[in-house]
Parts: structure tokens; C-alpha cells; sequence
């Protein structure tokens, strides 16, 4: 019965691809940043209406697509749907015409694939025996879309039991697909850090405090949380990408920024680090004179898939690729996903689709590919049809 759907869906999404590349590149030609995503959200409804899909908006500029009216599982499969502050770099005859934005993350794919799947879906709705909720999602680059999703009803009416993504990715071949028990992505806090001194001339340093040597110290001196204050099992990166202070070379300033980005991949160790960094910051400072304030943006939480839908997942992609298409990915990244969000309210998994050779992620050259647009639709649909079928 499996493989008889699995050809169903196959056959399915060979008859619509042709529409959905065409709005794949429709989508990348007209990208749109965070919460501004409302030509995407458009584009997405037309496909909905045309399609009889019933739909409603959510946090704005999301959409939320309902298919199935059977009294069996209800999962959710999401998609989401900005792009990048890029400048594009592809010469491709579908290139974003708009400075400066560019969907160099692959949302554009994703957004495709999942119409794909919805149109799919829609097709076989008189035999699916549960409920299936679309959820087109804004604003995951760095605009916590999944949180403002969640918090307008995503994932009410109806409330489903699993949820499932996936993500294009480079180094997965095409017509493959990877699945990860446990932590697959980290959480992205960011932070702040000023050190403050006393300006004087640069020549006569022992008249000032310094808040640039102080700060060169706070620099080295944080790293000695992850070398010998943590658990050396736990993965953790903490890193300093800008430091702000001065204006000629003869002046010592009041005062230096930094700012950085604290990534790990588990709630306990997340939880460790801020206190570890205010004390490493503070006392630094005062060891050389200066002062320092610490101030911390808590970001996404790591994503954690939940076991149970994670084999549920494992073993629907096997079905429906076949097991030489299938990859366990060993390592998780240390990029970071808001569809963690989901992962803290109900069980689920994030899953990667492979592309082939392609530049990587975030990339001014990068472009989504066309030809794992397939496997997309039937990963996506295939995964909606067993959970209805079965649950975890």
C-alpha cells in the first residue's frame, strides 16, 4: 500500500513541477527580508485559492494552509519564506531585482517545495484519514518568525501532534535526504560588552585607563570559559566579531565595544554561560583599571530533535527514497534555526534535502537547486500521509 502511494505522489509531483520551478523563481526574482514578506505571502495565497486549499495569515505575513477533514493524526509541516540582506552574485536570468536582498538561504526552495507538497496533498485529500497544517513561515533570518508564529495560533486549529521541516543543504547529494537524532542546531544569543576607561594622550599612558588594552585582555580572557570552565564534551563557541573604540592614533578613549555571538547546543550549558561571561568581563576590567558592563540578547534555543519523530521520519524517508538515499548526519552545526521554537512545544524533526554541489549557505552565489525540488515534495507529502496514517 506504501509503495502504491509513494508512486501516487511521485507521479503527482512530476505534473506540478513545472509550476512550482516557475514560482520557485518568481520567489527568488522578488525577495523579501523579515517581516516584510508580503508580495511572498501573496504569491503564496494565489497558489492556495487556485489550488482550494483554505488558508488564513498569521504573525502578518505568514500563511497557514489546511487540507484534510479525517478524524485521524494531525501533523504540521512548515516552510519558511524571507530571504537574506545580500547582494546577489549568480548572473542567473531569475536574479533578484532587488538591491541588496536575496534569497541566499534556499526559503525561496523550501516555500516551493511545500506548495508542491500542499498541491500534492490536496489531490489525494479524499483518502488522507487526518489533517495536515501548511505553515508558511516569516522572518526565521534573525526575526524569531516561528515564535511570533506560535504565539498568533500556528499551531491551534487544528493542533497537531508533530511537526516536520527541512532545509536545503550543499554537501547532500541530490535526490538524498539526512535526518539527526537529537541536538541538530545551536541556540544564537549575541551580545555586548563595554569597557570603559579614562582618555588620555597616547603618549602619556600612565595619565588614562586604557579600555583597549582592557578589552584585548576580556578578548583572551572569555575563551577560558569554554577551555577550562565548561564541560570540554559540550560544544560551545563564543566569538568576538566586531570591537568599536578610538578615533586617531595618538589617543587613548573612554571607552571600547565589543560585540559576539554565544552558540551551544544544549539548555544546561546555555544556561551556564552568561553569569561565567559577566565575571570573566568584570573582573578582567577592574584587574587593569577599567570597567565593563556585559548585556546579553538572548537568541533561538538549539534545535533538538525529539527522538520518537525522528524515527518516525528516519523510517518514512527510507520508504519513500529508498535506504541508499538516506544519510545519518553525524555532527550538528553551530548555525542556528527558529524552528526550535516549534521543537519546545511539540515533538518533531528538522530534516536536510540534499542540492549537490552547490556555494554554501549564505553565499552571495548561492541559488537553491531546481532538481531536488522532487524529492522535496515527495519527502514532505510523503511524511504528511504516513503520520495521518499512523502518528508516532
Amino acid at each position: 500500500m506504501e509503495h502504491k502511494m509513494n508512486d501516487r505522489i511521485s507521479q503527482l509531483a512530476d505534473s506540478i513541477l513545472e509550476n512550482i520551478i516557475s514560482i520557485r523563481h518568481d520567489i527568488h526574482r522578488n525577495p523579501e527580508i523579515r517581516l516584510q514578506e508580503s508580495g511572498t505571502a501573496a504569491r503564496i495565497e494565489s497558489f492556495l485559492d487556485q489550488a482550494g486549499i483554505k488558508h488564513r495569515r498569521c504573525a502578518g505575513t505568514g500563511v497557514i494552509g489546511v487540507i484534510g477533514s479525517g478524524k485521524g493524526h494531525t501533523v504540521a509541516l512548515r516552510a519558511d519564506i524571507d530571504a537574506l540582506p545580500i547582494q546577489e552574485n549568480t548572473n542567473l536570468p531569475y536574479s533578484s531585482i532587488k538591491p541588496n536582498i536575496a534569497h541566499s538561504c534556499g526559503h525561496d526552495g523550501h516555500t516551493a517545495i511545500l506548495l508542491g507538497a500542499a498541491w500534492v496533498l490536496k489531490q489525494l485529500e479524499a483518502d488522507l484519514p487526518g489533517k495536515v497544517s501548511l505553515l508558511w513561515q516569516p522572518a526565521e533570518e534573525g526575526g524569531a518568525g516561528a515564535d511570533k508564529m506560535i504565539k498568533d495560533g500556528a499551531l491551534e486549529n487544528p493542533s497537531p501532534e508533530a511537526i516536520f521541516a527541512l532545509h536545503g543543504w550543499p554537501s547532500i547529494g541530490v535526490g538524498k535526504a539526512g535526518f539527526r537524532f537529537g541536538p541538530a542546531m545551536a541556540s544564537t544569543d549575541d551580545f555586548i560588552i563595554t569597557v570603559k576607561g579614562k582618555g588620555t594622550h597616547g603618549a602619556m599612558p600612565h595619565a588614562g585607563v586604557d579600555p583597549i588594552v582592557a578589552a584585548a585582555r576580556i578578548v583572551e580572557g572569555i575563551q577560558l570559559i569554554r577551555s577550562r570552565m565548561i564541560n570540554p564534551l559540550a560544544p560551545l563557541v563564543i566569538t568576538i566579531g566586531t570591537i568599536h573604540g578610538g578615533s586617531a592614533v595618538n589617543v587613548i578613549p573612554d571607552e571600547v565595544t565589543l560585540s559576539g555571538t554565544i552558540r551551544t547546543l544544549d539548555p544546561e550549558t546555555r544556561s551556564q554561560i552568561p553569569p561565567l561571561m559577566e565575571r570573566m568581563i568584570v573582573e578582567t576590567a577592574r584587574a587593569s583599571g577599567a570597567e565593563a558592563e556585559f548585556a546579553m540578547t538572548a537568541g533561538y534555543p538549539p534545535v533538538i530533535n525529539e527522538e520518537m519523530a525522528t524515527a518516525f521520519a528516519r523510517d518514512a524517508l527510507y520508504d519513500i527514497l529508498g535506504a541508499g538515499n538516506v544519510v545519518e548526519i553525524n555532527d550538528p552545526v553551530m548555525g542556528g534555526e527558529d524552528f526550535a521554537y516549534y521543537l519546545e512545544k511539540i515533538p518533531g524533526a528538522f530534516l536536510r534535502i540534499g542540492l549537490g554541489d552547490r556555494p554554501p549557505l549564505h553565499n552571495a552565489s548561492f541559488d537553491f537547486n531546481d532538481e531536488a525540488i522532487p524529492c522535496g515534495i515527495r519527502v514532505m507529502a510523503g511524511i504528511a500521509v504516513r503520520f495521518m496514517e499512523k502518528g508516532l
